[in-house]
């Protein structure tokens, strides 16, 4: 049962410097359970990063290769293991998520593809699409119904490039979780490659960690997975996996920057955790943890954009966002504030980034914080204004 909490809307006055004292329970945690505490800023989605396998694997690795070596036998492991993972033929790793992105559309796009990239698609992707030369087909996030009128106005037209559909399995800024066993039959129907950004979700979601196209039965008919380890592997790294390993075969060809040793075992230990029931508990609780977090916002009629994923957005008024942030901060939560441009103008928000190692106390006091950062807001904003015409007939 959640703590009790003071109210802020029984406070008399309540000024923006002032921190919401007496909102937090500053006992210590007990010694045997070291609490992540109220900070919500990690992409740490398991806590893995912290894992003792995990650190222990990768210090393992730092004392055998040098900082700036590369071990082409151990990454052709982790390669091998994912492939078994997301039962595809073909993986490729990389650095980063974001140089999976480039590396893998620079190898596929060629002058005159057509491209139907989501809206809520990772900078990345719209940068290769352009310096491919492919033709930009720009679709509102999430839009299944989009994605099918551009592919059917295409099929009308005379062209001379292939279909690609790109789109993240959750978007990164509102956490839409897209409809890909609706995407994958409509590539398959209009001979489109479908590529898929998995990196909020491969991992952090679904029984056995396979994301959004294992929850939707569809990972056997996505052409490209690919995205970032960073998030749920607890270790820098990217990757691409291919349903045509010749698709592979032609990446590799261009492929230079190998992951480091140290980065390498890090993730083949995390993936040993992620594949076992140590991971499967740590993906049933954080699930909880977004559902009770969600589950409290809209009690108090605090609306969470998306739908449940590692993170949880929350839509701020566009005037009083930073004034929100800095009185929520003074209570001691961490929490992003996006703004733009990496989000619309209009449309600042918090991004709450949940970990496996937050614990149930945690959610409820965010969410009790965060009602009362609200509560007091409203109030403010919410006051009645006397009419010019109410005080002209109070004067005469």
């Amino acid at each position: 049962m959640p703590r009790p909490a003071p109210a802020l809307d029984t406070a008399p006055a309540l000024t923006l410097e002032e921190p919401l004292s007496g909102l937090l329970d500053t006992s210590p945690p007990p010694a045997d359970r070291p609490r992540l505490g109220l900070d919500f800023t990690r992409q740490d989605y398991l806590g893995l990063a912290t894992h003792p396998a995990v650190r222990s694997a990768a210090l393992a690795a730092l004392g055998q290769h040098p900082l700036t070596a590369c071990d082409p036998a151990l990454v052709a492991v982790l390669e091998d293991r994912l492939g078994a993972f997301l039962q595809l033929p073909g993986v490729v790793t990389f650095r980063s998520g974001t140089e999976a992105i480039r590396r893998t559309l620079r190898a596929l796009l060629r002058p005159g593809d057509h491209v139907i990239l989501d809206s809520a698609a990772h900078p990345a992707m719209f940068e290769t699409v352009f310096l491919a030369k492919a033709r930009l087909h720009r679709s509102p996030a999430g839009s299944v119904e989009a994605v099918e009128r551009r592919l059917t106005r295409l099929a009308r037209q005379p062209r001379r490039g292939r279909l690609i559909i790109a789109l993240p399995a959750i978007s990164a800024y509102g956490s839409r979780i897209a409809d890909l066993a609706e995407l994958s039959a409509l590539s398959r129907q209009h001979g489109a490659v479908l590529v898929v950004d998995v990196t909020h979700d491969f991992g952090a979601m679904a029984p056995r960690g396979g994301g959004v196209a294992e929850i939707q039965a569809c990972s056997s008919h996505i052409d490209i997975l690919l995205g970032s380890l960073a998030k749920s592997f607890g270790a820098p790294g990217g990757f691409a996996a291919f349903r045509d390993p010749g698709l592979k075969a032609a990446l590799q060809d261009r492929h230079t920057a190998a992951l480091s040793p140290v980065n390498a075992a890090a993730i083949l230990a995390a993936l040993d955790l992620i594949a076992g029931t140590e991971g499967h508990r740590r993906r049933r609780n954080l699930h909880g943890l977004s559902l009770r977090l969600r589950n409290h916002l809209m009690a108090d009629r605090i609306r969470p954009m998306g739908q449940s994923s590692p993170f949880v957005p929350i839509l701020l008024p566009l005037m009083t966002a930073l004034p929100r942030a800095a009185l929520l901060e003074s209570a001691g939560p961490r929490v992003p504030l996006l703004q733009a441009p990496t989000v619309p103008l209009h449309a600042p928000r918090w991004r709450i980034q949940l970990t496996a190692a937050h614990s149930p106390a945690d959610i409820d006091d965010l969410a009790e914080l965060i009602r009362d950062v609200s509560r007091a807001f409203d109030r403010r904003f919410s006051r009645p204004r006397v009419s010019a015409y109410a005080l002209t007939e109070a004067v005469t």
